[in-house]
């Protein structure tokens, strides 16, 4: 029982060394991150962030649920890279046109190539 209590005064410890400043480092070493990894992509790698896969075996609605789900992330991602590269001048055409309605056309070409009875 003795080893138990010494994890979890480890715990204890750790937690009452947590501050305001360590979450601000940790949040701000994540998005470092994250941006680093966004803005290494080429414009041409973009679509690779799409994180939707057709599940033929599921319904229509709930392969539209996913995708719905799926696509907004996207946006974010390809309107980050978009005014890095490119600047906020008419960005949301162009991820638009750019990114979304090809994934859209994807999605409407795997929609009707699944007609269930």
């Amino acid at each position: 029982m003795k080893k138990h209590n010494t994890k979890v005064e480890e715990v204890t410890q750790v937690i009452s060394d947590f501050t305001e400043e360590t979450l601000k480092e940790v949040m701000t070493a994540m998005i470092t991150t994250s941006d680093a990894k966004l803005f290494a992509c080429t414009e041409a790698e973009l679509p690779k962030l799409f994180y939707f896969n057709y599940d033929s075996k599921a319904s229509q609605e709930w392969n539209l649920y996913q995708f719905s789900s799926a696509l907004e992330p996207y946006k974010q991602k390809c309107r980050r890279w978009e005014e890095h590269y490119h600047g906020s001048c008419c960005v949301v055409k162009r991820v638009r046109d750019k990114y979304v309605i090809p994934q859209v056309k994807i999605f409407l070409k795997n929609l009707t190539c699944d007609v269930k009875d």
